[in-house]
């Protein structure tokens, strides 16, 4: 019996330790509170929590609960928030690097096979490096499904966007579909759901199949297009002083964590996507639409223009997009 209290009563200051000593996370994501990105970096923060005893607590906060999308490094910086989960394309305006990071558009065939440049091909070193000048620690990239193109009109390839009405959010996807020839036009998500019912415009950049959905994006528009345009990347990032302070043990917890949930997420963001594609066809009457392999060829060949540019903006943007290039050589893509 003493025996038995002593071991709860180590166990009690052991747990009162870890909990004096924890590290609280405010971190804010880049969608709101009911998205599935959202739900399961929830999930992952009680998890972290008790796989630590405590020692890492984040608050995870919905997109622009604190500040915008493309303000939560200067938040960071600033103390309002510890970390953020989210894209580096919204930082493309501020750092050419960060936009040449956040979306490799057509260069891959699909998002699996451009995040392992990651850990095969030194991406995630690089990226770590590009962050450490912000203070911040990139834990981990996180999947993201390729980006579809909600379309009034059939879009069949690459020629059919010359001259087409499309919302884009700027950055290095708009730069490509400018070079196809569409016309672009710099609105709001919910704009856009309004500007295709009135026909200002005939498609928009947006998001993937369950989202776009979600969000209306069909109510007019009847075609859905995978163009590979844009292969956004997603990831999680906190201050490098708290990073700092954690144990190597709890560091490592943290990735882990940040790593399963990407592995949990391109599960659920598949079949979330085959689910919302069902219902389209069937309630909506959408057609779904995909380039072939001459339309690839020529996006990728469009896209390799994009980085020349892009790359020349700095020495850091250049680093990565010969990594790109040297990744995907090294796996038979040609660039």
């Amino acid at each position: 019996m003493k025996t038995s209290k002593l071991s709860a009563c180590a166990a009690s200051i052991a747990l009162m330790a870890g909990a004096a000593g924890a590290e609280t996370f405010k971190m804010q994501t880049f969608l709101g509170a009911n998205a599935s990105t959202t739900k399961a970096f929830e999930a992952m923060a009680a998890q972290l929590s008790e796989d630590t005893g405590g020692a890492i607590e984040i608050e995870v906060l919905p997109g622009r609960a604190v500040v915008g999308a493309g303000e939560t490094i200067e938040a960071i910086q600033n103390g309002l928030l510890d970390g953020q989960y989210t894209a580096p394309s919204y930082f493309a305006g501020k750092d050419p690097a960060m936009g040449v990071l956040g979306d490799t558009l057509a260069a891959y065939p699909d998002s699996a096979t451009r995040d392992r440049w990651f850990n095969e091909g030194g991406g995630l070193d690089l990226a770590r490096a590009l962050y450490a000048k912000y203070d911040l620690h990139m834990i981990c990239p996180v999947y993201w499904p390729p980006e579809q193109i909600p379309s009034k009109v059939e879009i069949n390839g690459v020629a059919d966007l010359d001259g087409l009405k499309m919302r884009a959010p700027g950055g290095l996807a708009s730069d490509l579909l400018s070079r196809a020839g569409a016309s672009l036009v710099t609105m709001g998500v919910g704009e856009s759901v309004t500007a295709m019912e009135t026909g200002v415009l005939d498609a928009t950049d947006l998001a993937n199949v369950a989202l776009n959905v979600a969000l209306g994006m069909h109510n007019q528009a009847k075609y859905s297009v995978l163009a590979r345009h844009s292969m956004a990347v997603t990831e999680m990032s906190v201050s490098k002083s708290k990073w700092d302070s954690l144990s190597a043990e709890d560091q490592a917890k943290f990735e882990a964590a940040c790593n399963a949930m990407s592995d949990g997420l391109k599960g659920t963001l598949t079949d979330e996507d085959a689910a919302a594609e069902d219902k389209a066809k069937a309630e909506m009457g959408v057609t779904f639409l995909e380039f072939g392999e001459e339309d690839e060829a020529t996006f990728r060949a469009q896209t390799a223009e994009v980085w020349t540019d892009w790359g020349a903006k700095s020495s850091d943007a250049q680093a990565i997009v010969d990594s790109h290039k040297a990744f995907m050589g090294s796996i038979g893509l040609t660039n």
